[in-house]
């Protein structure tokens, strides 16, 4: 089943929506809480699905068990490993200053820290839970 893109739609319709595109195929947008094989990927349908991101930099994680990347040194994404327990995906986050309207995302196998607006749209497209107290 295929729907109009770029509809805004209420919160109570969100259910709906998601039923709607639950029928598309392939990782990002129309898949919602999906895993994600790099932070590429991660990255891709992030930014489909309503992420800033003009600028993309694959970064160092110091850990072989997290890949991480920015977008417009805003934005965190991480992608983990197979084995990460979900509840240690956000203490795994490098540390940030407390800013007032940050929250993180996490999905399945992911994480992105930013600006709560610009998560709030990114999860309806790709899913995941909003955490804003870390």
């Amino acid at each position: 089943m295929r729907t109009a893109h770029g509809v805004a739609l209420p919160v109570a319709a969100a259910g709906l929506m998601a039923a709607l595109v639950s029928g598309c195929s392939g990782s990002g947008p129309g898949e919602k809480d999906t895993t994600y094989d790099s932070v590429a990927d991660l990255q891709s349908s992030a930014t489909t699905a309503g992420l800033t991101c003009l600028s993309f930099t694959e970064t160092d994680s110091g850990s072989p068990d997290v890949e991480t990347g920015t977008c417009d040194d805003t934005a965190l994404l991480a992608v983990f490993a197979d084995g990460v327990a979900e509840d240690d995906f956000v203490s795994m986050l490098p540390p940030s200053p407390e800013i007032e309207g940050e929250a993180v995302l996490v999905g399945p196998n992911w994480a992105i820290q930013g600006d709560v607006d610009d998560l709030e749209e990114t999860q309806a497209g790709i899913g995941g839970d909003m955490i804003s107290d870390r």
